[in-house]
């Protein structure tokens, strides 16, 4: 899926160089877990194909949020977008704190 809009700006710095290692804010482990995260959802066709990776914990956020998906990268970090199937695009990527 092609990812349109991006909120946090060490996402959209991952995002626009897919070669980067590093990024001031976050720490080694939460790096390599978003690049891979990233790249998985590149190439899905539907976000139920992010539940191949149980660790991340993929699910829909409800009530009053459908279309929007998180993804556990540490215990109190989400990453979190929303899908739009029929386009086959993801928006408003984002970085947030859940506690």
């Amino acid at each position: 899926m092609k990812i349109i809009t991006i909120r946090d700006k060490r996402l959209k710095a991952l995002v626009e160089n897919p070669g980067l290692t590093a990024v001031k804010g976050l720490d080694p482990f939460e790096t390599r877990r978003i690049i891979e995260m990233l790249a998985a959802i590149r190439v899905m066709n539907h976000p139920l194909d992010l539940l191949a990776f149980p660790k991340w914990k993929a699910h829909e956020l409800k009530p009053g949020q459908p279309g929007k998906w998180a993804l556990t990268v540490t215990g109190n970090y989400r990453l979190t977008f929303r899908v739009d199937i029929a386009r086959q695009e993801v928006t408003v990527l984002d970085y947030e704190d859940y506690h």
